[in-house]
C-alpha cells in the first residue's frame, strides 16, 4: 500500500484550521436573545439540537476523504525481477518484392508480419528486436522485454520503407550489432526474405561469420511460393493520367543455398515458409535452446484505489450541505 501523490495531505493542515476556527466561533458567538434556560423553549431535548454538529463532522469526514482521493492510494504488487529466456533479434525484408501477392488474398509481406506477431506474443521471457531491411537496414525496436512495443512497432511496418532491393548482409550484421553485447547465453536472429543480397556493403557470409564468432545463431526463412506470382505495380495510365495498380507475374527470386549456408554456419537451420509451418518449427527449436537467467526491469502490478474516498467524500460532502439546509438548518446570523 503506498500513495503516488502523499503531498496532498498537507492539505489536512487546512481542514484542521478549519475546524478549530469554527469551535472558537462558535465559543464566541451570542445569540439575539437571551434565556436562562433552553428548557423555556422546549430544544434542549429534541434530537435535531443534540445533533446540530452532525452536517459539520460530515463536511469535515468528506474534505478527509477527498484529500485521500487526491493522494491516489494504490495497491503495488512487486513480481519476479528476473527471468530465464532468450535475446532474439527478428530481421523482416521490407523490400518491394515483399508485395508478391502468392498468399492469397494477403502478400508476403503480411503474412510475415502475422508470423512475427505470433511468435512474438509467445516469447513471454524473452527479450525482442526487430529490424526491418530493404537497400538499407534500420533498427525499428532495440532488445527489449517490452513485447507490447515490439508488436505495434511491427503493425506499422511498411513494404518499400527501407528503399528497394535486398541487403541481407546488412541486415544480419545490424542484427549482430544488437546482440553483441547481449549478456544472454542464447542469442539468436531470426532472419525472414524473399530475394538474393543484391544491395549493401556487406556480404551475407561475412556477416554470418561475424555472428558465429560471437556465438550468434542464425535461423532463416525464405518467405514465398516457387515459380511466378502476382506482383501489384503502380502505373500511371497515359489515357487518363491516373494512378492505378496493375499486376504483373514475376519468379521467385530466392537465394536458398545461400540462405541456407550462412544459417548453418552459425549453427542454426533454414526454413522455406510456404505456410505457417515453418514458424512453428523454428519455435520448436528455439525453445530448445539453454535461457539463461536475464536482469528484467522490476515488473509492478499497480492497482488504483482512489475511486472509494473519492465517491464517498462527495457523497458526504452532498449529505453535509442537503442536511445543513434542511433538517439541521440553523436560524442564526
Amino acid at each position: 500500500m503506498k500513495f503516488a501523490s502523499p503531498l496532498w495531505f498537507a492539505a489536512l493542515a487546512v481542514i484542521a484550521a478549519r475546524i478549530a476556527l469554527v469551535v472558537i466561533d462558535r465559543k464566541r458567538r451570542e445569540g439575539a436573545f437571551r434565556f436562562s434556560s433552553l428548557a423555556i423553549l422546549d430544544l434542549a431535548r429534541t434530537v435535531r439540537v443534540r445533533t446540530s454538529w452532525l452536517p459539520f463532522a460530515l463536511e469535515v469526514a468528506g474534505l478527509v476523504l477527498l484529500v485521500v482521493a487526491l493522494a491516489r492510494p494504490q495497491h503495488v504488487e512487486r513480481m519476479n525481477e528476473d527471468r530465464r529466456g532468450i535475446d532474439i533479434v527478428v530481421a523482416l525484408d521490407a523490400s518491394g518484392s515483399m508485395a508478391a501477392e502468392d498468399f492469397q488474398p494477403r502478400n508476403r509481406f503480411e503474412v510475415a508480419k502475422e508470423l512475427i506477431g505470433r511468435f512474438i506474443s509467445q516469447r513471454e521471457s524473452d527479450r525482442i528486436g526487430i529490424v526491418t531491411f530493404g537497400h538499407r537496414a534500420a533498427t525499428r525496436v532495440p532488445v527489449t522485454f517490452d513485447r507490447a512495443i515490439a508488436r505495434e512497432v511491427l503493425s506499422r511496418a511498411e513494404v518499400g520503407e527501407n528503399g528497394d532491393g535486398t541487403a541481407i548482409g546488412t541486415a544480419i550484421a545490424t542484427a549482430v550489432n544488437r546482440l553483441r553485447t547481449s549478456p544472454a547465453r542464447s542469442r539468436v536472429i531470426v532472419l525472414l526474405t524473399d530475394g538474393v543480397n543484391n544491395a549493401g556493403s556487406i556480404e551475407p557470409a561475412t556477416a554470418a561469420d561475424i555472428a558465429r564468432q560471437l556465438g550468434i545463431r542464425l535461423y532463416a526463412i525464405g518467405v514465398g511460393s516457387y515459380g511466378p506470382v502476382p506482383v501489384p505495380i503502380r502505373m500511371q495510365n497515359r489515357v487518363t493520367g491516373q494512378i492505378e495498380t496493375v499486376y504483373q507475374n514475376i519468379r521467385a527470386d530466392l537465394d536458398d543455398e545461400m540462405l541456407r549456408g550462412i544459417a548453418r554456419a552459425t549453427g542454426g537451420e533454414y526454413f522455406r515458409a510456404t505456410d505457417e509451418r515453418a514458424l512453428k518449427e523454428i519455435l520448436a527449436t528455439i525453445d530448445t535452446l539453454e535461457k539463461s537467467r536475464l536482469a528484467a526491469p522490476p515488473d509492478l502490478v499497480v492497482e488504483e484505489l482512489y475511486r472509494p474516498p473519492l465517491l464517498a467524500g462527495l457523497l458526504l460532502l452532498a449529505l453535509a450541505l442537503v442536511s445543513g439546509e434542511t433538517l439541521w438548518m440553523r436560524l442564526t446570523a
